[in-house]
């Protein structure tokens, strides 16, 4: 191989990039296998089969193992192939995956911690009560504040994720997230409801947040070899206490994805690598870097960042991640 080494900074998608079978293509690959049967043992059943069955995936407890177990298990082979990332970030839950990646924190407790969050989750009110929804379209940003600071008011109602420029989240209840919709409506921009989404990133997760609190404390932190971008500050660190603090806040605060995709190229990222079957995340950090190389990591076939690479392609409005 020739020319100058990529300085690349890998990103790992939450539950919107959960999908049947998704860890299956790795499987041939040694060093992803054995996250995948350690996952297995710690999860006390196959999760191959588990996640094999598309309808297994309506269930939280299944979509945010897969997507966290799937990522670090194709992390463990690109890293084998010779991968050495600048930087690590996830969106949403895949924040979790990202922690691990960097040697954070270990693979058997964050397995632990996840199940047990999704299974949290159930506390807080129904999707046909609450959930989230995405605004799209240019200053989706000034729109969705603007929206939030007038329902917001007489509501639950939040900016749960801040995915780029033309990419805003909001969590809230049902009521509010229709009149919030028909206010983004009357300015021109979209809001679309993403199906079957708990309230994530804003007040209503407040009572699962506090249930978690104890698990989140008993973590056992080490410190990063490489800098990890929190979801909740988006500044990047290799301090274990900072990044517990992040941690401690992400249910309840706003994913700063925007600023991620930023803080990675400030680092001096000239290419990223997300690990996923189809691109979440590449979408919105085109949004605002659109020359930045953004590469899909699909299967251990996968180029790493040296060789020749299509980028993933922007596609439509990317769901909102918890």
């Amino acid at each position: 191989m020739t020319g100058p080494r990529a300085v690349t900074a890998v990103v790992f998608p939450g539950e919107s990039g959960a999908c049947a079978a998704m860890v299956e293509a790795w499987l041939t690959d040694a060093p992803a296998r054995a996250v995948v049967d350690q996952a297995s043992e710690v999860v006390g059943r196959d999760v191959v089969e588990w996640w094999h069955d598309p309808a297994n995936l309506c269930d939280p407890e299944a979509a945010d193992v897969e997507v966290v177990v799937a990522g670090i298990a194709a992390f463990a082979g690109l890293r084998s192939r010779g991968l050495r990332p600048l930087a690590v970030a996830g969106h949403g839950v895949g924040e979790y995956a990202a922690l691990v990646a960097a040697g954070a924190l270990e693979l058997d407790q964050v397995i632990e911690l996840v199940h047990w969050r999704a299974d949290l989750l159930g506390l807080s009110p129904r999707a046909s009560c609450a959930g989230m929804a995405a605004v799209t379209g240019p200053g989706a940003g000034d729109v969705a504040r603007s929206v939030v600071a007038d329902v917001g008011a007489t509501g639950p109602l939040a900016v749960a994720a801040i995915d780029g420029p033309e990419q805003v989240v909001l969590s809230g209840g049902r009521d509010e997230l229709a009149r919030a919709r028909q206010a983004v409506l009357a300015v021109g921009l979209d809001m679309v409801r993403l199906p079957g989404r708990a309230a994530c990133h804003g007040p209503l997760m407040q009572p699962v947040a506090a249930h978690l609190a104890a698990a989140l404390a008993d973590l056992r932190w080490s410190e990063p070899a490489v800098p990890v971008v929190p979801n909740a500050d988006a500044t990047p660190s290799q301090d274990p206490e900072r990044l517990a603090r992040c941690l401690r806040a992400h249910l309840t605060w706003p994913v700063q994805w925007e600023a991620t995709s930023r803080a990675l190229v400030a680092l001096g990222a000239t290419s990223v690598v997300e690990v996923g079957v189809v691109p979440v995340l590449g979408p919105l950090i085109r949004q605002v870097h659109p020359d930045l190389p953004v590469h899909l990591a699909s299967g251990p076939r996968t180029p790493l960042p040296t060789e020749p690479q299509e980028p993933a392609l922007a596609g439509a409005p990317t769901r909102g991640e918890t």
